[in-house]
């Protein structure tokens, strides 16, 4: 089981690991093959260290950051306070199974609670069904679909 301490806010020194991670990532979500480096992971830690409304966890796992989630601390209209929303969430496939996912969701929900969320929302590829059983197993599903609109070919609206 998981200690609370395997779950952490990420350092510049993070940075080769989180762009293996980053690299991995996006290589399973089918976007570009090219490796994320450093220098790229780089500015995306800063700005979490400086900015309170972007949250980047990394999760640990045998002695070496194996997972991450970035988060934002977003205003919800409706409510008229404040909801979380979980962008990305990866664990390598190596350290899956090992509660990682559900420990880094599991932080969010603590700051969101701290943070006076109202909720803490995110979405999930319709084909990822492991990540599906899992959050069917720690959340309700939500009452709306997803829809997005590609820029680099967006179409007359």
């Amino acid at each position: 089981m998981l200690t609370a301490s395997a779950i952490r806010c990420l350092s510049a020194a993070d940075a080769p690991r989180l762009a293996d991670l980053m690299t991995a990532y996006r290589r399973a979500m089918s976007g570009p093959a090219e490796a994320m480096t450093p220098e790229q992971a780089t500015p995306l830690i800063e700005r979490a260290v400086s900015d309170p409304d972007l949250l980047l966890l990394g999760a640990d796992h045998g002695g070496a950051l194996a997972g991450f989630a970035l988060a934002f601390d977003l205003p919800e209209i409706i409510s008229g306070s404040r909801a979380g929303q979980l962008d990305d969430l990866f664990v390598m496939p190596e350290a899956r199974g090992s509660g990682l996912a559900r420990a880094l969701i599991g932080q969010l929900t603590e700051i969101g609670t701290a943070r006076g969320w109202t909720h803490l929302r995110w979405l999930v590829p319709q084909d990822n069904l492991t990540a599906q059983r899992l959050y069917q197993s720690i959340a309700d599903p939500a009452p709306w679909d997803s829809f997005r609109i590609e820029l680099s070919q967006r179409r007359s609206i």
